[in-house]
């Protein structure tokens, strides 16, 4: 697919993935070969968003901005994010999908606008994984789903400290930190729960955002919060899950 292309609502039944309603014969084709592809997704995802903790977005409710000066801002309802994925393993087909980095950010709220982006070195068959990969996991009918160019990501996370930068932070940035109130090693943890579609995951590690921007535009628009929820998780999903 074209990058920047807009994908607008509709269903692609094969693979889940949403068309622009433009989307050539041959971009339909090849997405139905792509729903027979076996493919696998180990990631470790840095997440965060301008809701207040915990984000009302993982336990089914509607999004809400954190910021008092944007809640329910013109009588619509936000939640504006930051997820920076790293792949531990993964494939799909016979192509490796092992320490990829990509970037998905926009608004899970109302507006339902999202953009991806991938680093230089992503081959085409990685970018086609990753595509039918996020369809999955997060199966939104999206009002606009767009290709940003190809930039750098910086990501790091340990126990008590995460962050990623797109661009150098130019493009886009997340910055969180340990829970105040969490005792012992690490941070606070919830386990137990399921990540959007994902089944399989090590626990909710609970990191309010230090810092959250995205600063790219006009679409999505650019945003930037502090101190609304956050966490790091690994999460594991394959074809046979769906």
């Amino acid at each position: 697919m074209n990058r920047r292309e807009l994908m607008k609502l509709g269903t692609a039944a094969a693979s889940g993935l949403l068309l622009h309603e433009s989307a050539t014969a041959q971009d339909t084709h090849a997405l139905a070969r792509n729903a027979s592809v076996d493919w696998a997704v180990n990631a470790t995802i840095i997440d965060g968003c301008s809701c207040r903790l915990l984000c009302p977005c993982i336990f089914g409710s509607t999004a809400e901005v954190g910021t008092v000066g944007t809640h329910k801002h013109d009588g619509t309802t936000s939640c504006y994010f930051n997820a920076a994925f790293r792949v531990n393993r993964g494939n799909f087909g016979k192509t490796r999908l092992d320490g990829m980095k990509f970037w998905f950010a926009g608004d899970k709220g109302d507006a339902k606008i999202v953009e991806l982006t991938f680093e230089p070195s992503a081959i085409k068959e990685q970018r086609e994984g990753v595509r039918v990969f996020l369809s999955h996991f997060l199966p939104q009918k999206w009002t606009s789903f767009t290709e940003g160019p190809d930039a750098r990501i910086d990501w790091t996370a340990n126990a008590t400290h995460a962050e990623g930068k797109l661009d150098g932070g130019r493009a886009a940035e997340v910055v969180m930190s340990r829970f105040s109130g969490a005792t012992g090693d690490g941070t606070a943890v919830i386990k137990n729960m399921q990540y959007f579609a994902a089944r399989r995951n090590d626990g909710f590690n609970i990191m309010p955002v230090d810092q959250l921007a995205y600063r790219r535009g006009p679409t999505p628009a650019p945003f930037e919060f502090r101190g609304t929820s956050g966490w790091t998780i690994n999460i594991d999903m394959d074809s046979n899950d769906v």
